[in-house]
């Protein structure tokens, strides 16, 4: 009888109430919507040839549009049906679970940009074999695959019960092991491994500046490999910086709730909206960063709107990243095979 209640029960829905958190979301979704669809069109338009990092923040910016879309303040169901309906909503929609899944995403395709720095001005012949136009789809690929695999849990702990929508763990050992395991995964783990390559690129920078006090050819240049170390050095730290910032409130506290210290009343408290809001912010601050911060994308950016020139579409638009650092060791440097062989 009571479950014959619950599949005729209605949809009802509950109208946004537009409190302070709600117009924050939608404020950080415009502008990561419009910032990120910028970065896509100039860099993902046909016939334009990209260098593995023009693809990789190609990607990047994909993942984060996605996720500026999923954030954006929608009615939400107060009581909804026990049928495939019903539990489609709970599931997918309730859960929040693309949304998720497009920021892993984000999160992934950031911490595989650090690498792919890295191999291509430390292990230049690794990067030409591993970062091909043909594999780097096939890797984000991959990505969003991983992403999709890790938020599956969400399908099977989101469900409909009495009429509404409820998160139920199969038992707390499960709950802390998924909460564990989403720490590790989405924040440890990258962030040891970003910090590490990071640390990494530019101790070879170092090493190759110190290499060229003596040579007379080499310190002649020895001014555009500042301003080019200086570049990277500021790109670096501030990726760091800023996903450590927005991604450490919220990761401790969803890690928490998980461990059973605070109760889900803690999600919902005016502390935890603020974290969410601010691990929204990365998404929004992405474009600023890469394409910002790129004298390649400012170039290409204004080309491509403002009309002087079509010639520059052509070009890589992000091997300044990389290629003014080895240029100016070598003429047939890795970011010349960046941009030319891969």
């Amino acid at each position: 009888m009571e479950n014959a209640t619950n599949q005729n029960q209605n949809w009802t829905w509950a109208p946004v109430s537009w409190e302070w958190w709600e117009i924050l979301q939608l404020i950080l979704a415009i502008i990561g919507i419009i910032g990120n669809f910028l970065v896509m069109i100039v860099l993902l338009r046909p016939r334009h040839r990209r260098c593995a990092t023009d693809t990789l923040i190609g990607a990047l910016a994909v993942a984060d549009f996605l996720t500026s879309v999923f954030i954006i303040p929608h009615q939400r169901v107060i009581s909804l049906p026990d049928n495939s309906g019903g539990q489609a909503y709970c599931r997918i929609i309730h859960s929040s679970v693309l949304m998720w899944i497009s920021i892993c995403a984000s999160i992934f395709t950031l911490t595989t940009i650090s690498i792919e720095r890295l191999a291509a001005v430390r292990y230049p012949s690794c990067h030409q074999v591993l970062f091909t136009h043909t594999r780097l789809p096939i890797l984000i690929i991959i990505l969003w695959l991983i992403a999709v695999v890790i938020n599956t849990f969400s399908l099977y702990v989101h469900f409909v019960q009495g009429g509404i929508c409820v998160t139920q763990f199969p038992s707390s050992e499960f709950q802390k092991f998924i909460g564990v395991s989403l720490f590790i995964i989405e924040y440890v783990v990258p962030i040891i491994i970003m910090v590490t390559a990071h640390s990494m690129t530019l101790y070879s920078l170092r090493r190759r500046s110190e290499s060229s006090n003596g040579n007379q050819g080499q310190e002649q240049m020895a001014p555009k490999l500042k301003e080019a170390q200086r570049r990277v050095l500021q790109m670096l730290l501030i990726v760091v910086i800023i996903f450590i910032v927005c991604w450490t409130p919220d990761q401790f506290g969803f890690l928490v709730f998980n461990l059973g210290v605070v109760d889900v009343n803690h999600l919902f408290s005016p502390l935890y909206r603020c974290f969410v809001i601010l691990a929204f912010a990365n998404s929004c601050a992405n474009p600023f960063i890469y394409a910002g911060r790129s004298p390649g994308f400012r170039k290409a950016f204004f080309q491509m709107f403002g009309g002087k020139s079509r010639r520059y579409g052509a070009h890589s638009v992000f091997a300044d990243l990389i290629h003014d650092s080895n240029s100016t060791f070598n003429a047939t440097s890795i970011g010349e095979i960046s941009m030319d062989k891969i």
